[in-house]
């Protein structure tokens, strides 16, 4: 499997317009976000990405994980074309339609918080078992969303190289599904699980969707009961109906992919809530919240 782009095709981006920075902490970090990186240190980024996605694929950790056996009801026929960029250029825009095509039919994975995979060797994991989960799931490249405010220039162009989505614009969670859709969420913040909850809070939605996150109970069991029910109170609602299985526990991967649970909310559990429970949902505003993380748009 390819986690980069076809041999030959990275081109050197000039520099040019790009000005030194001063001032605080905020503007020295977006003045590095759109720093491009030479063409050698691009590709040994891509070559520890590859070491990681191998040393995962290879692992017991990666063995004993559930993620298959939780999206079973979900699989469609295996892709007749391979969704990577081992082809060659012309090749790959005529599969390119196939693709599109095949995404009516099979999951959707939406990954938001995965880091600067550049920067940190946790991100970097962590974007390795995203490209395993594709490849296992055989969900389409063009399928596969992802936005992080952390991400620079040359993470976004790499990740559109390799055919995936860069989402633009903070969504802030609050992405509404209309089909089967695997969100990849690792160390998140509360208030973005809870967005996420709530623009998809009916049956038909949620029996739809897959989380694999923070364990809402390891939230529950944390957090004051007054604090859940105040601030996050869709975590709060839907522990009562989520079937949780937590990632394998794991000495080398401890720092990357603990309090990992796959979360899912089976379409019985979710039919057994009275009507009320689903009525008069309002928007979550977090007035009294300090841990957002990259909820806030803007």
């Amino acid at each position: 499997m390819s986690v980069g782009p076809a041999e030959g095709e990275w081109k050197t981006v000039s520099k040019k317009g790009v000005k030194k920075r001063r001032g605080n902490a905020r503007e020295r970090t977006i003045a590095q976000e759109v720093e491009i990186l030479s063409a050698s240190e691009g590709e040994r980024i891509q070559h520890k990405i590859k070491e990681a996605v191998e040393e995962l694929r290879n692992s017991e950790f990666w063995t004993v994980c559930r993620v298959q056996r939780a999206v079973n009801k979900y699989r469609t026929a295996p892709l007749a074309t391979p969704s990577g960029l081992d082809v060659g250029a012309a090749e790959f825009l005529k599969y390119k339609q196939g693709d599109v095509d095949h995404c009516r039919t099979t999951l959707d994975l939406v990954c938001y918080g995965i880091g600067s995979f550049s920067n940190s060797v946790s991100s970097r994991y962590q974007l390795a078992l995203l490209f395993l989960l594709l490849e296992t799931l055989q969900i389409p490249r063009l399928c596969c969303l992802l936005f992080d405010p952390l991400f620079t220039e040359w993470e976004k162009r790499f990740l559109e190289v390799c055919g995936m989505v860069v989402i633009r614009e903070n969504e802030e969670g609050k992405r509404p599904i209309n089909r089967p859709t695997l969100f990849y969420m690792i160390h998140c913040g509360k208030a973005l699980y809870n967005n996420l909850l709530w623009k998809n809070w009916s049956p038909q939605q949620l029996a739809q969707t897959i989380l694999i996150g923070n364990s809402f109970k390891g939230i529950e069991e944390r957090l004051p009961a007054r604090i859940l029910q105040r601030d996050y109170m869709y975590i709060n609602y839907i522990l009562a109906v989520t079937e949780e299985a937590a990632f394998p526990y794991s000495n080398r991967y401890l720092d990357i992919f603990n309090d990992t649970s796959i979360h899912q909310f089976p379409r019985t559990k979710l039919d057994s809530r009275p009507r009320e429970f689903w009525e008069g949902v309002a928007e979550p505003t977090y007035q009294q919240c300090e841990d957002l993380e990259i909820i806030q748009n803007g």
